[in-house]
Order: structure tokens, then sequence, then C-alpha cells
């Protein structure tokens, strides 16, 4: 009976004590938090560069495998979801379908870029995304 007693206690003097005071300061945090994803949310959105009178462009399917490599065939130059297995327009840069970062192969070497990238990492050719950047 005795260790339920001072269980209380401890519960109504020190804990209660400690969630009084941390307390407003974890949900403080917490408020903090979902206003960050808020914003970053709303500034992931706003990157997408739908303008007035722009409707959204079609999303194609990637051509189907071919049956030496098992790897679907991926167009140079042209914005692409790896995972998805979708060809998209020249100015997207995220999958409509799981919002995850486009691909783009650089027209003359080959090496796999963000479709953001305005040129390419190993030999410096312009991918072009920097023009639709300009004029959204």
């Amino acid at each position: 009976m005795e260790l339920i007693r001072d269980w209380i206690e401890w519960i109504g003097n020190e804990a209660g004590a400690f969630v009084f005071i941390i307390g407003p300061y974890l949900l403080a945090g917490l408020v903090a938090l979902y206003i960050l994803w808020l914003i970053v949310g709303y500034l992931r959105v706003s990157q997408v560069g739908l303008g007035e009178g722009q409707g959204p462009q079609p999303v194609v399917a990637l051509p189907p495998a071919s049956e030496e490599t098992g790897a679907p065939a991926r167009p140079r130059g042209v914005p692409y979801c790896e995972f998805d297995g979708l060809e998209y327009p020249n100015d997207a840069r995220f999958c409509t379908q799981c919002e995850r970062d486009l691909l783009r192969d650089c027209v003359n070497c080959g090496a796999t870029l963000r479709a953001g990238d305005a040129s390419c990492y190993r030999c410096g050719t312009p991918t072009g995304a920097e023009a639709f950047r300009l004029l959204s």
C-alpha cells in the first residue's frame, strides 16, 4: 500500500511538475514542425511552375524494356521518373505520382542528372532546364 502511495505522490509532485514545465515547449515544438512541414510542402508545390493559362501537360509511359538489358529505354534529354516509368515534359521537375525528383540523361554523354540541373556535371552540356526556370 505504501508503494502505491509513493508512486502517486511521485506522479503528483515530481512528474507532474516536469510535465507542466516541459509540456508547453514540446507542444510549441510540434506546432513549429507542423508549420515547417506546411511551408516546405508549399515551396515544393510552387516549384512545379504552372502559370496562368497553363494546364497540366501530358505524361507518357516510357517505352517498353529492351530484351537485351531488361531496363526500360530512357530517351536522352527528356525528364523521366525511373520509379514509375513515366516520361514528363521538359519543364517538369517532380513526378506527379510518387513526388520524387525526376531524372534526365545527358544528351551528350548519357550521364544521369536531376531534371532541374542546368548543365551536366560530367561534360558541362546545358540541359535547357535553366530556360524553363527563367520563364516561370
